[in-house]
């Protein structure tokens, strides 16, 4: 179970992830441990991958030698992205036969070791690019009119709320980098505290940013993230005091009257 977040900014790019890792076979959970689910390579590169973890270690080596090898230097997104989904398909598609020959034996849990979605920051052309990967590895990326993108088990929760955000903070155009991480923020514990269960902590997010001329990746650390938590917060009372101002204080329903007695003194039945 996973929910990985990610949102293109005027000034960067931001991607955050929950810190759950769930084990199992046969399609059967066994337990639950605190994983990092975002990596950076060559302190330029954001890569994160909801599936499982053998394809999230070949995806990241996949992404990591074309990068290192400037395979993806002076290339538009266009042409990267189709680059990036011929190294990735070399594992998916070998995944999916696999799977749907183990399928006609162990059923739909054959499945479950092909499926998975990635998401990735880089720099490309001098510019800030988010791209996703669906579990056919086709490519898409993040734009001004489409500025965010949520992966894994928790994108049913994430995208509503993502919008939400939007709506109110940045409706017009891309947010700032700070915009983006307060959002993420948010949205990664709007998740942990309604999903039903997978999607947990410790949350991890990461930003791509420039550096005088140059591009650089890093991971915010506990503190970096206080300032935001505040501002959660007080987003949050705020919506509350408008609650109480525009519709009242919260007040216990009324409970429905009685039922007429009849003379026998027993209520009336049907």
């Amino acid at each position: 179970m996973t929910l990985i977040v990610g949102i293109k900014c005027s000034d960067g790019i931001v991607v955050g992830a929950d810190g759950a890792a769930t084990f199992g076979a046969m399609g059967q959970d066994t337990i639950r441990q605190s994983v990092h689910k975002l990596n950076i390579i060559s302190h330029k590169v954001i890569v994160g991958v909801s599936g499982p973890i053998g394809l999230s270690q070949r995806f990241n080596w996949r992404i990591e030698e074309l990068y290192t090898n400037n395979k993806l230097s002076g290339k538009k997104c266009p042409d990267a992205m189709n680059v990036m989904r011929a190294e990735l398909w070399k594992d998916i598609e070998g995944e999916m036969k696999a799977a749907a020959v183990a399928q006609q034996t162990i059923g739909r849990a054959a499945l479950l070791s092909a499926l998975s979605s990635s998401l990735v920051a880089l720099p490309l052309d001098k510019k800030f690019a988010l791209i996703q990967f669906d579990q056919q590895g086709a490519p898409e990326e993040a734009t001004e009119s489409l500025p965010f993108v949520s992966i894994g088990s928790g994108q049913p929760i994430a995208d509503p709320f993502l919008a939400f955000v939007r709506k109110i903070f940045w409706p017009e155009g891309l947010p700032s980098l700070e915009q983006g991480i307060f959002s993420t923020l948010w949205t990664l514990n709007h998740a942990i505290e309604t999903n039903p269960g997978g999607v947990s902590e410790p949350i991890q997010i990461m930003v791509l940013e420039k550096e005088g001329k140059d591009f650089k990746a890093r991971e915010l650390e506990k503190a970096d993230l206080a300032e935001h938590e505040e501002a959660i917060k007080a987003a949050e009372k705020v919506l509350k005091d408008f609650r109480n101002l525009s519709l009242g204080p919260q007040s216990p329903p009324s409970l429905p009257p009685s039922p007429p007695v009849e003379e026998t003194g027993e209520p009336p039945t049907h």
